[in-house]
């Protein structure tokens, strides 16, 4: 049975730009002259649509090789790209083995016993090594285990994951850089990847031959002091407004009078809510913006709607046909987690499924 079309008026939209997360990608491969440059994927490209961003990274972008977090994640992507390297953050148990070679995914082998259920495969894979985050990866003692055992493996990639690069002084960055160097010239035959998106700024010396970016192709900074220069915001959260109502002095709005107007107000309800991720735990003071200006997002969220105050002069113009921005080039990223408890991650992943998704190319 067809979907039926629902015309766009009853939506809110998110509009992805897929030029801009061509740029960002191009923008963070030409920091390294040394290392090859992956997209991170994972989470549904990070909640904007992996399906149809990862294709635009290939074609347009020239990007051969990408990582997933598990196996689902990896077989959507395998159908959307016949050719192009895949890796699973996750690894493999022995019933993810078939899948894997049938669709020619490659594991990211986290323990000694991933390796032991993998021992034999003449199909690549890669070798994770803890180096200090205490998360996936063989501890010192199981890379030892592995060093002296040396398993017969077709390792493509040898990888390490870094604890917080985006703070370029830390001393736990040179910390994890010595060890992996220690590991990875013990396998010299394989490449090697230990940068994320706050570890390409880092500089060469962390490069390698594959750098890993996720957050920053789309357009979030991982905890940098500023957002790198050059690279750009790639979408938009739009909602609907529903209705305009006047409200008199007294007056409160929402689930438990968490907002009362002081005086005379206008306020306009939007089509978005906790179902729809932006605003989860942004209830006090989550700004939109909308005919021109900021304002002000009041009461208590609700599943399916927010009220934005828009009593000031500058709003009068202001009607049930304009669009309110959520999310984008006026309420940045950086701007929502500072007012909220949700990080720049949770932000972008915890978008929701109802949006009107539109993928555009150009201005």
């Amino acid at each position: 049975m067809s979907i039926p079309i629902v015309p766009e008026s009853a939506l809110a939209t998110m509009t992805v730009h897929l030029d801009a997360i061509i740029d960002n990608y191009q923008t963070l491969k030409s920091k390294s002259s040394t290392a090859d440059c992956a997209a991170v994927v994972k989470a549904n490209a990070y909640g904007l649509g992996m399906t149809d961003i990862a294709p635009a990274l290939y074609h347009d972008g020239g990007c051969e090789v990408f990582f997933v977090a598990n196996l689902r994640e990896a077989v959507n992507l395998r159908t959307a790209l016949p050719k192009v390297t895949i890796y699973v953050f996750n690894g493999t148990t022995e019933d993810q083995v078939e899948t894997i070679l049938e669709h020619n995914i490659r594991p990211v082998l986290n323990d000694l016993n991933q390796i032991d259920i993998w021992r034999g495969q003449p199909a690549p894979c890669a070798i994770h090594f803890d180096t200090g985050i205490n998360r996936l990866g063989l501890s010192e003692d199981e890379a030892e285990l592995f060093l002296n055992d040396r398993p017969d493996l077709n390792v493509s990639l040898v990888m390490s994951h870094f604890i917080q690069s985006e703070i370029a002084g830390h001393p736990s960055n040179e910390m994890q850089l010595d060890r992996f160097i220690r590991y990875r010239y013990q396998l010299p035959d394989a490449k090697a990847s230990l940068c994320n998106s706050g570890g390409i700024y880092l500089g060469e010396d962390y490069h390698f031959d594959l750098l890993r970016p996720g957050i920053m192709l789309y357009g979030g900074n991982p905890g940098l002091p500023k957002r790198p220069d050059g690279l750009k915001h790639v979408f938009e959260l739009y909602g609907k407004i529903l209705q305009i109502r006047h409200l008199r002095p007294g007056m409160a709005v929402g689930y438990n009078s968490l907002w009362t107007a002081a005086e005379e107000a206008r306020i306009a309800l939007v089509n978005v809510g906790y179902a729809d991720g932006t605003f989860k735990t942004s209830d006090k003071c989550a700004k939109v913006f909308v005919g021109g200006h900021v304002a002000n997002v009041i009461g208590k969220v609700s599943m399916d709607m927010i009220a934005i105050d828009i009593t000031d002069d500058k709003f009068s113009h202001i009607t049930v046909k304009d669009d309110v921005e959520l999310l984008g080039a006026n309420i940045t990223l950086e701007m929502a987690a500072e007012v909220s408890t949700l990080g720049q991650y949770e932000l972008l992943t915890g978008i929701g499924q109802r949006y009107n998704k539109k993928y555009i190319r150009g201005a």
